[in-house]
């Protein structure tokens, strides 16, 4: 029971950082000069590419930190600068929109960092610690391809969510999905800032 409530909270978690509702403009855009196969093609590219981007670093993240003599907890503090910058761009929009050519766009932006960025990846980094083995990688492994696919139903069926939302409505989560976006980047923070002081 306590794994899977485990994996419903991390699930939950990188559902909210990835944000892929509140994406949904973004994605109409890049993919609106495209035909019905190349959208499926390019949708089906992001969605692997985000998959073993997060699940690559599900499995070496944890020595990656150990190479470079990271600790979780500063980690935390820089993974939580990042989630809170993406936050307020959500609220915001702070930043302008960039071009992408068509070949490109599964890849980048959309398979990275739209759908596998620096916040999903701290959250799996946050979940491999919090937790002993063999438990922490089931949690990972399971939330990651339980988000992954819930990404994949919410990209393929673009046009008609849109429609569904309306343009109001797409706004309205995206700002509400900014605003809990940003409280757990204060949580990353002031966790990574708390246990980083304590002796």
């Amino acid at each position: 029971m306590e794994i899977l409530n485990e994996i419903v909270k991390t699930s939950i978690m990188l559902f909210i950082v990835i944000d892929a509702v509140g994406g949904i403009p973004i994605f109409a855009s890049l993919l609106s000069n495209m035909s019905e196969d190349e959208i499926t093609r390019t949708i089906n590219v992001a969605v692997i590419v985000s998959f073993f981007i997060l699940l690559f670093f599900g499995v070496i993240g944890k020595w990656i930190l150990y190479l470079f003599h990271i600790n979780l907890e500063e980690f935390k503090i820089a993974g939580g600068l990042l989630l809170l910058i993406i936050a307020l761009d959500e609220i915001f929009n702070i930043f302008p929109e960039r071009k992408y050519t068509k070949e490109d766009v599964g890849i980048v932006p959309i398979g990275c960092p739209l759908l596998a960025g620096p916040g999903a990846i701290t959250v799996i980094l946050v979940t491999l610690y919090r937790m002993d083995f063999p438990q922490n990688y089931m949690v990972m492994s399971v939330s990651v391809i339980i988000v992954t696919l819930i990404n994949w139903i919410i990209l393929s069926k673009l046009t008609y969510i849109r429609k569904f939302l309306g343009r109001k409505g797409i706004l309205l989560l995206t700002k509400l999905m900014g605003i809990i976006l940003s409280a757990i980047s204060i949580n990353f923070l002031f966790t990574g800032i708390k246990n980083l002081l304590t002796p």
